[in-house]
């Protein structure tokens, strides 16, 4: 078997059809469509054409050699392997030659960033795989200054570019990066040497203006499973640098394998030991409380949006209340609060609870004492409450829906009260791990959930969620019988040691 390596696809010479069909086997996964179709159950409005449900991998056109995403290439390589069949590989890929840096503004690494950056030059392509917090952004920089080329910087939300945009001018100066918004200005954009933006930005890019570049830096690179990033991958074929970065380098859907499809090879990696050890990170006590009130009953809806996780989650009126109470008590012992919610609505019946506790400021334009971050909020606004949430002025509690999430930094919290429930595990990792950097003389955090038993599928999401907890070295659990416990639970936390 041959197989011939470019940017973007990898074709197959000279493999049996047994072999393909063998591969076939490896190189899919299953959509959600895939169970009801296996059980004979007939969807509705919905014409499969003779589609069993699973996503492949391994393309079999009439016309041209068979091919899979080079991202899969360590894949099929494995299982060439296992099965004993000889494979020669022919990588047709051509590496740019560099010029050196033309900026000279000095990036303070950490050992293991330096020994990331350098493994990063050399293979020119993978994924940075480091617990969120770790300082990403920093390496990518970094990567990118010795680079010196064109590049393209992908981030999942317009908040987190803006943040990535701030750290560059920090960097670089103005005028290095651009905040591309939409389609307009291309061609000034294509001259200056990092253009950052949204993944729905990107996509709508020309292809012109991606000839235009040299290198792809994709953050929060477990987000790539979706079509989009495919899109950006096909427009980027001549791309030689390519690097994800990702504290969560898996999916909570199974659908690792169109992730890896784009990138799956892991430069470097470092585990959150080891960031603890270092100092870079806290450890966290978690607790879980349990939500008081009678089960569920007469459901119009199955689903999580419309039925159980909008009554038994978003507009619990008894779960909100308990939500609420936990973040007034964690304001006023001294802790600088993150509240995380799953609507909209939720966040703002949980300001209005908040507010009757802490109060409220008289002036509209003043910050309040709690604060609600979401897309209703100007982003100028939203870029002005955070700053004076990690100042330490005179907000005690913020409330985010996902766009506070993931990437978006706020070292100055040190509790998080998860109040979305859900299941999804990178979500949860990325969300608890918000409140863990090390910053000025915190010591641990604390994160607060809800074991939540009043529906049977709320219950096994808290389950899910538990477990996630027990996973990570860092976060100490504990499961209290009564919510009259906590105060004491809190009063006496007792610092977690790791390793």
């Amino acid at each position: 078997m041959y197989l011939q390596v470019t940017n973007n696809r990898t074709e197959i010479y000279g493999a049996l059809p047994e072999q393909l069909d063998t591969l076939d086997q490896h190189l899919r996964y299953p959509t959600p469509m895939a169970a009801p179709i296996e059980k004979g159950i007939d969807l509705p409005m919905v014409d499969l054409g003779g589609w069993d449900g699973w996503a492949r991998c391994l393309h079999r056109p009439r016309t041209r050699p068979p091919w899979f995403p080079s991202g899969l290439l360590g894949y099929v390589q494995h299982y060439c392997r296992c099965y004993g069949w000889p494979v020669n590989v022919q990588d047709a890929r051509k590496r740019p030659e560099l010029d050196i840096p033309e900026v000279t503004a000095h990036i303070g690494l950490r050992p293991y960033q330096r020994q990331a950056m350098e493994r990063a030059l050399a293979m020119g392509r993978g994924v940075i795989d480091s617990p969120p917090r770790s300082g990403k952004t920093r390496l990518a920089a970094a990567i990118q200054r010795e680079l010196n080329t064109r590049t393209l910087w992908i981030a999942p939300t317009d908040r987190i570019v803006q943040q990535t945009v701030g750290v560059l001018e920090g960097f670089f100066g103005r005028g290095y990066v651009v905040h591309q918004v939409g389609s307009s200005g291309l061609a000034a954009a294509g001259k200056v040497k990092v253009m950052c933006c949204t993944t729905a930005t990107a996509v709508r890019l020309s292809p012109e203006f991606f000839q235009s570049r040299e290198c792809l830096i994709i953050d929060e690179f477990h987000h790539s499973a979706s079509s989009s990033y495919r899109t950006i991958f096909s427009l980027s074929e001549h791309i030689y640098f390519r690097y994800g970065m990702t504290g969560t380098f898996f999916r909570s859907g199974g659908d690792d394998m169109a992730m890896h499809a784009l990138l799956s090879e892991t430069i470097y990696k470092i585990s959150s030991e080891e960031l603890r050890r270092l100092g870079h990170l806290v450890p966290a006590n978690v607790v879980f409380l349990p939500v008081p009130g009678p089960n569920l009953t007469g459901l119009s809806s199955h689903t999580f949006q419309s039925g159980h996780g909008k009554r038994g989650i978003h507009e619990h009126e008894g779960r909100n209340q308990l939500v609420a109470w936990v973040a007034t008590y964690l304001a006023r012992m001294g802790r600088r609060v993150l509240v995380l919610v799953g609507t909209k609505k939720q966040g703002y019946a949980l300001r209005g609870l908040l507010q009757a506790y802490l109060g409220q400021s008289s002036d509209p334009g003043a910050y309040q004492p709690v604060e609600f971050i979401s897309t209703d909020m100007d982003r100028t606004r939203q870029g002005e409450v955070l700053e004076s949430f990690e100042a330490g002025g005179v907000i005690q509690v913020l409330i985010g829906t996902t766009i506070l999430g993931e990437g978006v930094d706020i070292p100055s919290a040190d509790a998080l009260v998860y109040a979305r429930g859900e299941r999804a595990e990178v979500s949860l990792t990325q969300a608890m791990y918000r409140v863990v950097t090390a910053a000025g003389e915190k010591t641990g955090a604390v994160v607060v959930d809800f074991a939540d038993r009043h529906h049977r599928k709320l219950a096994e999401h808290a389950e899910e969620r538990l477990r996630v907890y027990f996973s990570e070295p860092l976060f100490s659990v504990q499961v209290l019988s009564d919510i009259r416990f906590f105060p004491g639970w809190l009063q006496n936390l007792v610092p977690k040691t790791v390793g």
